[in-house]
């Protein structure tokens, strides 16, 4: 028994293949995206289909240049000696020299997860993506988690975004009382030296380093850990320790210790799923005779499987290809900044599904529905396009074959 492909799977196929070249050749390599030639023009105007490993994805660069430095270990070091790099790189690879080596386990494990919680530094309507609101321009000058907790409660810029990333549920911060603030200066009472001002800073000055350390020293113990016993134990103690289960952010930490440290880590065992995943797979596969229900987590690594079968892609990095591919579907650009001299109309991927009903479609425009989508603030997502005009899926796709139609009998 097997799951049932669709149409959709064999696009998914052919955009990680396009995606393969635009790494080596672009994200990798020398080339310029526009100059690619890959016969898609969105791959080639936006930097965002250009990864099918994590650890090469915007999400991830800027832990690349702490990690590594400005060393030959880099993965850009060809780029980097060639004077490539874009001065974001150049000043955190250079400052983050030797971090490598002088940060223990559990220092790395705390950059990990406030990279993660914070945003992971994404803009996507940026280049680079990968360096906005971030902390980790400056933490090259600590030495200890303790100073990085400094930093946290100090820095007078804002360093999370949430700029194509969510925030976990922080903790709320604790309030001195009406009462606290009577007893200060009586018998020897003081007011705590630290009043948080976010409950991220309070989850990173108090949860996040117990849980740096509590991972680190668990992580080298016995056999390696697939990444799924990774996340359960930090979800684990997020709520033994009182705290919602992160989810969305420990999975990609999840991946960084797969990506920086895979000594300890069964690579290519099952990964989580995303929102972007979960719907991306959904129009992979059906289950076919399996029994197995469509968006359960037994489907979703049946078809993870298969993909690996055919692709090679280890499950961790082809969950994140899943969210590419579905807004390269979707025809995603971030408008704004970089992208604002984009033809919003006239750049479109080069998916072979010109049907798929969701995001910004040329049928939309063909077919009057929308009039233009130049001067849009935001990507429009999901059906918000066909539910502004009162359509269903089905009647937009029967508008489609009624022009097709038409247009065959001229």
């Amino acid at each position: 028994m097997a799951i049932q492909t669709t149409r959709y799977y064999e696009e998914f196929l052919r955009y990680f293949d396009l995606a393969s070249k635009q790494q080596e050749l672009c994200n990798l390599g020398m080339v310029p995206h526009i100059e690619s030639n890959l016969g898609d023009d969105l791959m080639e105007q936006v930097e965002l289909y250009d990864v099918v490993e994590r650890k090469f994805a915007g999400f991830s660069q800027i832990i690349n240049d702490a990690f590594y430095g400005w060393t030959s270990e880099h993965p850009y070091w060809e780029q980097m000696k060639a004077g490539k790099s874009t001065w974001q790189r150049e000043e955190v690879a250079k400052n983050w020299t030797g971090k490598k080596d002088k940060f223990g386990l559990a220092e790395w494990m705390y950059i990990f997860i406030l990279h993660r919680v914070t945003g992971s530094a994404i803009n996507y309507a940026t280049k680079p993506s990968g360096y906005h609101n971030t902390l980790l321009f400056h933490l090259h000058e600590c030495d200890t988690i303790e100073q990085m907790i400094e930093v946290v409660n100090s820095h007078p810029k804002p360093f999370y975004t949430s700029v194509g990333y969510q925030f976990p549920k922080f903790p709320k911060p604790p309030v001195p009382s009406i009462e606290e603030d009577m007893f200060v200066g009586m018998s020897g009472y003081s007011k705590p030296s630290v009043i948080y001002r976010r409950g991220g800073d309070y989850y990173l000055s108090e949860y996040a380093p117990r849980l740096a350390r509590a991972l680190a020293e668990w992580l080298p113990k016995g056999d390696k850990k697939t990444l799924r016993e990774i996340g359960g134990f930090m979800l684990d103690w997020n709520v033994e320790n009182g705290l919602n289960r992160y989810f969305f952010q420990y999975a990609a930490v999840v991946a960084d210790v797969a990506d920086w440290y895979p000594e300890f880590v069964h690579r290519e065992s099952m990964f989580y799923y995303g929102t972007n995943a979960k719907e991306c797979i959904s129009y992979l596969a059906n289950p076919g005779t399996t029994g197995l229900r469509k968006g359960s987590e037994e489907f979703l690594d049946a078809v993870m499987e298969k993909i690996y079968k055919d692709t090679g892609s280890l499950p961790y990095n082809a969950e994140d290809v899943a969210c590419d591919f579905i807004r390269w579907t979707e025809n995603y650009i971030k408008p704004g900044h970089d992208y604002e001299h984009l033809d919003f109309d006239n750049v479109w991927s080069s998916s072979n599904i010109k049907d798929h009903p969701y995001g910004r479609q040329k049928y939309m425009l063909d077919l009057g529905i929308v009039k233009t989508f130049n001067g849009i603030t935001a990507h429009p997502s999901d059906d918000k396009v066909l539910k502004d005009a009162g359509l269903t899926v089905e009647e937009y796709q029967n508008k489609i074959k009624e022009l097709n139609g038409a247009q065959q009998t001229h």
